[in-house]
């Protein structure tokens, strides 16, 4: 019976909430009209730049606050009560209705069950014609002419614009500490230009270019430290994607195979030597002076297969291909004994040689433009937090430390006609009671460094072995023989042994 009475109160009741939720928003409206209110007249008597949209987020903040809270108060707890004296007061059935939905909600003694039946069944019938419409009609809350002349007051308050002083026709002064790193810059680039003067690079030519561009912009008037960080950092990425694209450690480590398989034969030793070692320079002077090549039959075998298996190698990475090709040319000139042949092949070998002694060069200059960017970049910001200098050093502890800078670092000069308090320390190092002895014999150094050498020499041939047969990564090649040179031991001199002859 509960659940039939609730069904047909049902549509005045949710009639109810809605018009309880329309008078909670007009009330947050009103508030936020009034907190927009005091924000507007803040805004124009303090000229405060932010006046405006605190001002409309409050309009806009109230009513949606109102609304929020009318849904979390008012759904939870439907008031079934409310909605019974709202029929009985409109069609004046005194308290019928709400008799009956307190009867429905309390257990009646026996003796009135009769009663209360009757009472909700006289309930139910008087219910079945109920117009929601009728009992509970919508209306517009009583302040709702006051909230939207506040929220029209509040609006014009934030729009009304400030007095702000006329904006000088000049532009800002560029910072002088940025535009002295931008012609630090400039001058830096100057090295890189002239060595681009000597070799057309196109793609080079276009980093300059961009470089420049750069360097010009930091002197801009408005750039502050913030902007000129991000523009040096692009020329520092810049250089970096110049630098990756050129390939200068895969072509080093196919020139020192490529020289390590031409010292194996004496008339080509010396410009093989200079390739292994990275003489660019020496190597393109030995190979395009390159001679009539005069080998035995077994030596040349041998040398044109160590530089057919190192061009294979150069092939199959990535670089320069004409390396590769210059290198198999040789090797059949060897093989065939056609000096002119080697001539040609030594000529372009030369030529690759050169090439990338220019690359090294230009990329030694990169990284010294790197260096460069970043010292400007310290010294962009450098002293960025000081506001003021003071010209004495503070002893006294301070929660805005390095905030200021100071113009007496070292405090007040030591007065020399005090009475300072000295001591001086007499005896020497090495006496005294030691508790350590330490001893050492020539004997027993040279016996290690030759078990030095001796595991040294092992494991060096292991090493060859593997890069001889196996197929390895140009990178781990080159990885592998700078470790080896780095653990090499030292050429030193050991003492011939005596021989004693018997008398």
């Amino acid at each position: 019976m509960t659940e039939a009475l609730r069904s047909r109160l049902q549509p005045v009741q949710r009639r109810q909430v809605w018009q309880t939720i329309a008078v909670w928003v007009v009330g947050g409206l009103l508030l936020g009209s009034a907190i927009g209110l005091g924000c507007g007249v803040a805004r124009l008597a303090t000229g405060w730049a932010d006046g405006g949209w605190a001002a409309s987020i409050a309009l806009l903040a109230g009513p949606v606050v109102g609304a929020v809270a009318a849904l979390a108060w008012l759904l939870p707890r439907p008031n079934w009560v409310a909605a019974a004296r709202a029929v009985d007061r409109h069609y004046q059935l005194k308290d019928r209705t709400e008799s009956a939905l307190d009867f429905a909600r309390k257990q009646v003694p026996v003796d009135k069950q009769a009663f209360a039946e009757l009472q909700l069944a006289d309930a139910m019938s008087h219910l079945s014609r109920v117009e929601p419409k009728a009992v509970a009609p919508y209306q517009a809350p009583r302040f709702l002419p006051g909230a939207i002349v506040a929220a029209a007051a509040a609006l014009v308050l934030a729009l009304v614009p400030l007095h702000q002083d006329e904006a000088s026709a000049s532009p800002s002064k560029p910072d002088e500490n940025i535009v002295a790193q931008a012609d630090e810059i400039a001058d830096s680039l100057k090295e890189l230009e002239e060595q681009l003067n000597k070799d057309v690079d196109p793609e080079l030519e276009k980093l300059l270019k961009e470089l420049k561009e750069k360097a010009e912009e930091l002197k801009e008037p408005g750039v502050d430290v913030k902007e000129a960080l991000a523009k040096i950092s692009e020329m520092q990425a810049a250089i970096q994607s110049a630098q990756s694209q050129a390939s200068l450690e895969q072509v080093d480590q196919q020139l020192q195979e490529i020289g390590e398989a031409m010292a194996s034969a004496k008339a080509l030793e010396g410009a093989g030597q200079a390739l292994a070692e990275g003489k660019y320079d020496k190597a393109m002077k030995e190979l395009t002076d390159l001679g009539d090549i005069e080998l035995e039959r077994n030596e040349a075998r041998n040398t044109a297969e160590k530089l057919k298996k190192a061009a294979k190698r150069a092939k199959g990475d990535a670089g320069d291909g004409s390396i590769s090709d210059a290198a198999n040319e040789l090797a059949e000139g060897i093989e065939d004994g056609d000096c002119e042949k080697c001539k040609g092949a030594g000529k372009k070998l030369g030529a690759a040689a050169g090439k990338q002694a220019r690359k090294k060069k230009i990329n030694d200059l990169l990284n010294a433009e790197l260096t460069s960017l970043c010292e400007c970049k310290g010294n962009c910001q450098k002293n960025s937090t000081a506001k003021n200098k003071k010209k004495e050093k503070s002893l006294n502890p301070s929660q805005v430390y390095g905030m200021g800078e100071s113009g007496n670092i070292d405090g007040d000069a030591t007065n020399l006609a005090a009475n300072l308090n000295k001591e001086q320390i007499n005896g020497q190092a090495g006496e005294g009671v030691s508790e350590f002895e330490t001893s050492s014999s020539s004997e027993g150094r040279q016996e290690a460094q030759r078990g030095y050498k001796d595991v040294y020499q092992k494991y060096k041939k292991m090493s060859d072995a593997v890069l001889e047969s196996e197929n390895i990564p140009l990178g781990h090649r080159q990885t592998i023989r700078k470790y080896f040179e780095s653990i090499r031991p030292q050429q030193s001199e050991e003492p011939a042994p005596t021989n004693k002859t018997a008398e």
